[in-house]
């Protein structure tokens, strides 16, 4: 049973470090991250299509008629090949969406911060002032997508290393309830 805490532990520690050391690749290097992050998804799907088309080929023709392996392959085929030629592109879309997402939750804020004062909340204000931000960077991101994907990489980035030491810290804890 000791032996399978310590293995545990260690799992969980190298876990940790990785975390740490992910977070750091995207607040260091946001940009060449997000590409990369991209260039993978683009062999995944390739990949997947590639699957799918030798499924087909490999399929009787009684199963050929039932399934859609052929064309769901060669369409995931084509959309990995492009993530692969273009991931600037992608990472490109990603930012609108991520820009998109800003300027509607923003305007869902700033309505509710007239909600909230119609019902007597003092500070309404607050909620107004944090939703017109949230729309200021969200138009933002709509009109420079390659602007804003950094900075979603940054906060990943921040996420990832602080679950690392989180981590770190819990296995701390744990480890010296049980010494």
């Amino acid at each position: 049973m000791n032996d399978f805490f310590k293995k545990t532990k260690l799992n969980f520690i190298l876990m940790a470090i990785l975390y740490i050391l992910f977070g750091l690749m995207f607040l260091i290097q946001p940009d060449v991250t997000n590409k990369i992050i991209v260039i993978i998804l683009g062999l995944i799907i390739a990949l997947y299509g590639i699957f799918k088309i030798i499924a087909h080929v490999q399929s009787d023709i009684s199963q050929r008629f039932q399934s859609f392996n052929l064309g769901i392959g060669i369409i995931a085929l084509l959309i990995g090949l492009f993530f692969l030629i273009k991931p600037g592109t992608i990472v490109s879309i990603f930012g609108a969406i991520l820009g998109l997402f800003l300027f509607f939750h923003g305007a869902i804020n700033f309505q509710h911060a007239f909600n909230l004062k119609d019902i007597g909340y003092k500070k309404w204000w607050l909620s107004a002032i944090f939703g017109l931000i949230a729309i200021c960077f969200g138009f933002y991101g709509i009109l420079n997508p390659r602007a804003i994907s950094p900075a979603f990489s940054i906060i990943i980035g921040l996420g990832l290393i602080i679950s690392g030491i989180s981590d770190i810290f819990m296995i701390y804890k744990i480890s010296s309830f049980f010494k």
